[in-house]
């Protein structure tokens, strides 16, 4: 499995819970931040919208928001049955 990438924006207090909930777990995210010009672009070629981050990029889907984003990497990565 690829590492899932999470752009996200390094102030944003929103993103800042999925970068805890990550750490906190030992779940290793490719971090971009949507405030350098490649991330941010890359984020709208994959239909995304920079002004509603974060989003979680794996398996070819845009997963968008905190509790989205937590509730696939819980059951992807820490409740595994």
């Amino acid at each position: 499995m690829d590492t899932p990438i999470l752009y996200y924006w390094a102030p944003c207090e929103t993103c800042a819970v999925t970068v805890t909930y990550a750490n906190e777990h030992g779940i290793e995210l490719d971090k971009r931040d949507v405030e350098q010009q490649a991330p941010y672009d890359e984020l709208i070629q994959l239909g995304g919208d920079a002004n509603l981050i974060p989003y979680l990029y794996v398996d070819g889907q845009l997963i968008n928001g905190n509790d989205d984003i937590i509730a696939y990497l819980e059951k992807t990565y820490v409740n595994k049955d």
